[in-house]
């Protein structure tokens, strides 16, 4: 037995087009808790939270990915279905300017959902006095008057479908 082959490829898991996954491990916050009043009060759209308990960020969805900043602090996945899913890593590290954030996708490129694009240096930017509360925000729901049901777990992994 060689040596790599002690050290087994995580298999890839097939999503459905309507699933919604955590985009980190993470802890579910409340969303009044977060420290913008923009997200906090769901301006954008309806909101989850989440304090990051790893340093990799993942697409939430199956579709094409819209926007993606150079900067790494927000992106935007198209799903396969028409919804309209931002993620925005953090509070105000747009000034971090990319700093402590590898890209791993472009802006235009189909991905999938648990698809890493983002790996963060978690304690450069905590270092640099920015918060990494993380927020996944609808910002376009396939029936207007109609919320995602996101389940009610506290603790998520990276991957782990979030809406029912």
């Amino acid at each position: 037995m060689g040596l790599l082959s002690r050290f087994k490829k995580e298999e890839e898991r097939i999503y459905e087009d309507t699933d919604i996954v955590a985009i980190a491990d993470a802890t579910i916050m409340p969303v009044s808790e977060i420290k913008d009043p923009v997200f906090a009060k769901e301006l954008m759209g309806q909101t989850i939270a989440f304090e990051l308990q790893g340093n990799t960020i993942v697409s939430p969805c199956n579709g094409t990915l819209e926007m993606f900043y150079p900067t790494g602090h927000a992106f935007a996945v198209r799903r396969n279905d028409g919804m309209g899913i931002l993620v925005h890593v953090g509070i105000n590290t747009v000034h971090l300017k990319g700093k402590g954030f590898k890209l791993y996708a472009k802006q235009g490129e189909k991905v999938k959902a648990g698809q890493k694009l983002i790996e963060l240096k978690v304690d450069k930017i905590k270092n640099a006095g920015f918060d990494l509360t993380t927020m996944l925000i609808i910002t376009e729901q396939l029936h207007e008057d109609e919320k995602v049901q996101f389940s009610c777990q506290n603790i998520v992994k990276k991957g782990e479908i979030i809406n029912q």
